[in-house]
């Protein structure tokens, strides 16, 4: 596994920066999304689940945003010059 690591080290440039935290970031939305429809799923009320279930949606959106930015970053459509 170290030989295949070899070259990593030392900083990210700040477009390193913002791929990585794009992808992150729709990671945790799309963990929200699964723990939040279990908790619709299982609503005490009606009107519970679909609160939760708005939720979820206006989630799954942003999640598809943030995924859409990643590749775009990766891309190099998106350039961040420098690391905040």
């Amino acid at each position: 596994m170290k030989e295949l690591i070899q070259g990593l080290d030392g900083p990210r440039t700040a477009q390193q920066e913002l791929f990585y935290d794009l992808e992150d970031a729709a990671a945790v939305i799309g963990w929200s999304v699964v723990e939040l429809t279990t908790l619709a799923a299982n609503g005490r009320t009606p009107d519970d689940a679909v609160a939760l279930m708005k939720i979820c949606a206006l989630l799954a959106v942003q999640q598809e945003k943030m995924g859409a930015y990643a590749g775009e970053v990766k891309e190099q459509r998106i350039v961040r010059s420098e690391a905040p």
